[in-house]
């Protein structure tokens, strides 16, 4: 199986044991000392003995390597925080509810959740960072770094909706990153990429770059996937492999938005049965703001301010599978318009309103045009101030008008025209 840049999803390899951490022994050391300083009691260094078939707890050879579970190792808590929080957005820490904020610090065991137009950024003590998008709920269950080795350990725990996580490269301490759902355990070897888990029991794992090992199964083995790759896993545990459809384009990528609805047209993309957008005030996506998906090729969004932002545009594989993106840094300027005719035999009255920023100077241009809305105008009145204009003593015949705007504001002008709208009119003059 190939997919994007010629990597290819492996054959499964062997499952290590998530629960265990290997140290390499150095000179001086011995299983009570290891017990005294880095075990959480030093009673327990009879099961690092056993685990390791040690017979003298004494003599460790120098370089061997010892297996010690993860629960006997003394480790120090680790902090995240919380880089951007917009909408409905929640969190739970120690049994009690805080106000998400900027710059909040989050301790682990910590709960957050999005509601419908809710968005959480976050970082992670080691540079990694965590975005939250829409109706998602998240547990950090565990952050932390062992003392024994230096390594660290993060547990983030998916219980519902979908997360994009770009993690800072591991060292190879034994160091530690896991994204779990209930059906599945992704292991993240220094990447970009995206977990989800929805309401039917099945995840999804999408790997935009590295490589991951995902696991459904607590008894089967480890699935590796590279690079342009993502994974279902079943209710069941099963996991299924398939190349992440291409980046897609934009039509239009370098237009201004002044529509007062929002709606983004893809290139049609083979295999896409639809388009995910999201919208960040950031290049990271840290700091999320809308987000929005379709089947066929345009995503409407919902309400976006003024400004520069930066979107990110997915195709959907027929299998709900989020391909590989696109970025852009679009300019959204709302220039709206809409008007209205009113007509009295041979006489028209238009009237229009524009919508844009409150302290925007605007000018309008009328035309009308008989016969076919792409001849020429026979009315052509440009710099208009007034919101209204009316034409008489037309004679019998189809017509097309519309109206134009230009607005000025912050330095920058936008425009933008209403649709042609067609009138008749019959027995003029009687």
């Amino acid at each position: 199986m190939t997919g994007q840049q010629g990597h290819a999803a492996s054959a499964p390899v062997v499952a290590v044991a998530q629960d265990q951490i290997e140290y390499t022994v150095r000179a001086g050391d011995n299983l009570y000392q290891i017990a005294s300083r880095y075990l959480v009691r030093q009673a327990d260094y009879r099961e690092v003995q056993r685990i390791n078939r040690v017979a003298d707890p004494l003599r460790l050879p120098v370089g061997s390597r010892l297996r010690v579970p993860l629960r006997l190792l003394r480790t120090e808590p680790l902090q995240a925080r919380i880089l951007a929080a917009r909408g409905t957005v929640t969190l739970e820490s120690g049994g009690a509810p805080i106000r998400p904020t900027a710059g909040l610090t989050v301790m682990p065991g910590a709960v957050l959740e999005t509601g419908a137009d809710g968005f959480i950024g976050l970082a992670l003590s080691n540079g990694s960072q965590v975005s939250l998008p829409t109706r998602t709920r998240v547990r950090l269950v565990a952050m932390r770094r062992i003392l024994l080795t230096g390594s660290v350990d993060f547990d983030v725990a998916v219980e519902r909706g979908k997360i994009e996580t770009q993690a800072t490269p591991l060292q190879a301490d034994g160091s530690r990153f896991r994204l779990r759902t209930p059906r599945a355990v992704s292991a993240i070897r220094g990447t970009v990429l995206r977990v989800a888990y929805d309401d039917a029991g099945a995840s999804a794992t999408e790997v935009v770059e590295g490589k991951v090992a995902v696991q459904g199964d607590p008894s089967a083995a480890e699935t590796m996937l590279a690079q342009g790759f993502g994974a279902q896993v079943s209710p069941g545990g099963a996991v299924k492999v398939e190349a992440l459809l291409p980046a897609p384009e934009l039509v239009d990528a370098g237009k201004v938005l002044v529509d007062p609805v929002v709606a983004l047209q893809a290139r049609q993309e083979a295999g896409a049965k639809g388009y995910h957008v999201q919208v960040a005030a950031d290049s990271s996506f840290a700091d999320l703001v809308t987000e929005a998906s379709a089947d066929g090729d345009t995503v409407t969004l919902p309400a976006l301010a003024d400004g520069r932002w930066f979107v990110r545009l997915t195709a959907l594989s027929a299998t709900g599978i989020e391909g590989l993106p696109q970025v852009y840094s679009l300019r959204r300027s709302l220039t709206g318009l809409s008007a209205s005719a009113a007509q009295d035999g041979d006489r028209i009255t238009i009237k229009w309103l524009g919508q844009g920023a409150s302290d925007a100077r605007r000018l309008y241009r009328f035309q009308l045009v008989r016969g076919d809305a792409k001849a020429a105008p026979m009315i052509d009145e440009p710099g208009l101030q007034d919101a209204q204009v009316g034409v008489a003593g037309l004679a019998d015949g189809v017509y097309f008008w519309r109206v134009g705007v230009q607005q000025y504001a912050a330095g920058d002008v936008t425009e933008n025209w209403t649709p042609f709208q067609k009138f008749t009119v019959t027995g003029a003059g009687r």
